[in-house]
């Protein structure tokens, strides 16, 4: 009885404190903390964190993937040989808002020595250029694909971080692992998901995932009600502020002049 006892408490300890049993040879087991981030007046990016166990002799790696979307970019270029200008504009179907990799040392060495492998593994960029399409002609795809991706790094929005991932060797013939990934300001609202993926001699033995949920809390949430449900109004507001704005720095800069 006394054991029975102590078998139903260790489970349920396990599920409800959140701490994953072990999965068998070759799964894995993955949380996620936490698992909804609030966008707040004062909201600079923040951290999420992927734990849990895994077989002893995989490797780890965790995708972070925002809803997919259209995004339309302008085509620059010189007309005569002399001044920049927009040149048209062309649009890239199906691309995710936010993606972001996290591996360990020995994946990120593999990438690097075996970039063809990483690419059949379905992970980096090479991989999710081949996943979308654009407007432009095919001869063009490339270097479009590229602008959008240093694009999109310089806003923290794609990005691949390497020894991202710690372990922690385990008695049971597993490990635990835990990723860091770092949600950049520029985060919007909406469902993000969260892939754990297992790999092992090269192949991918198991996955899981888990959803991130993002929405907008306080002053930004008020503001963006007022933008879609309440239009006048908030064309009215903004027009207020806008001139108050610029009263203001009319003070501002008046004082400044009178003080020389």
């Amino acid at each position: 009885m006394l054991k029975k006892t102590a078998v139903f408490l260790a489970l349920f300890f396990c599920f409800f404190v959140g701490w994953p049993l072990f999965s068998p040879a070759g799964g894995i087991k993955a949380r996620l903390i936490p698992e909804a981030v609030d966008i707040g007046t004062f909201f600079n990016g923040t951290k999420v964190y992927v734990s849990g166990d895994v077989s002893r002799d995989s490797e780890v790696v965790v995708r972070l993937s925002g809803m997919r979307q259209d995004v339309a970019l302008k085509k620059k270029g010189k007309v005569l040989g002399l001044l920049w200008m927009n040149l048209g504009s062309v649009t890239i179907h199906d691309v995710p808002s936010m993606y972001l990799v996290s591996i360990s040392k020995d994946l990120g060495a593999i990438a690097k020595k075996q970039p063809n492998k990483w690419e059949e593994l379905g992970f980096g960029f090479a991989a999710l250029e081949k996943e979308i399409n654009t407007s432009s002609p095919p001869a063009e795809r490339e270097a479009i694909f590229k602008e959008f991706l240093k694009l999109k790094k310089s806003e923290g929005l794609y990005a691949i971080e390497t020894g991202s991932i710690s372990y922690t060797e385990e008695n049971s013939g597993g490990k635990s692992f835990e990723a860091v990934l770092e949600i950049p300001p520029r985060l919007t609202p909406g469902k993000y998901t969260v892939e754990t993926v297992a790999v092992k001699d090269g192949s991918v033995t198991a996955s899981t995932t888990a959803e991130l949920q993002v929405k907008q809390v306080g002053f930004p949430a008020f503001v963006s009600s007022l933008a879609f449900k309440h239009g006048a109004l908030y064309g009215l507001l903004a027009t207020i502020i806008a001139i108050v704005a610029g009263l203001l720095m009319g003070v501002i800069f008046k004082g400044e002049k009178g003080a020389h």
